[in-house]
């Protein structure tokens, strides 16, 4: 069965505002990188799939399988999963798939809302995890934190614009992880 909780990614998905400030964002925590050899972007190929091919000089994979319980075929250097695992009814497993589809000393960039009261949620978000589990869900699943940042994906003016953005501006931010393997 499909992740009802999955979001359809089309190219109106690509020109969102919100998704063109979070790719900024990221791409800046990212920073420059050396070159590497291969890299997996978890879920579906994106516009900003190609700024990564960018960034890490190589070509870029996609997944088209069922993350709550498909397995990861290949071993990259790095693995990308951007807004992903609030969508999954099982991030533990993604994650321990990801490790095994890591080469020795590969890197995971992750990103994630960070955990708001429920009625802000998105509803395609099946999970939004606070900071505290979230590091104790790398933890369970072997990895370790290299670095870590939050940042916001709206402008200043739309957090004015009525009481749930102004809520939103108070408890919204996505927390962005560069992970490595626990040795």
């Amino acid at each position: 069965m499909i992740n009802s909780y999955r979001k359809k990614i089309n190219s109106e998905y690509s020109h969102l505002d919100t998704n063109t400030i979070r790719w900024s964002k990221t791409l800046d925590f990212i920073g420059t990188c050396d070159a590497v050899n291969s890299g997996l972007d978890i879920g579906d190929r994106t516009s900003f799939t190609v700024e990564l091919e960018k960034v890490f000089g190589c070509a870029f994979g996609n997944t088209n399988i069922d993350l709550d319980t498909d397995e990861i075929q290949g071993k990259y250097d790095v693995i990308t999963a951007f807004e992903i695992i609030e969508h999954l009814y099982n991030p533990l497993w993604c994650l321990e798939q990801i490790r095994e589809g890591l080469l020795e000393n590969g890197r995971l960039y992750l990103s994630t809302p960070v955990g708001k009261p429920y009625f802000l949620w998105s509803p395609s978000h099946f999970h939004e995890i606070h900071r505290k589990r979230l590091n104790f869900l790398f933890k369970r699943a072997q990895f370790h934190i290299i670095r870590q940042d939050t940042f916001k994906i709206h402008p200043t003016y739309f957090y004015f614009t009525g009481f749930r953005p102004f809520l939103r501006g108070i408890f919204e931010k996505v927390q962005i992880y560069e992970l490595g393997i626990n040795k």
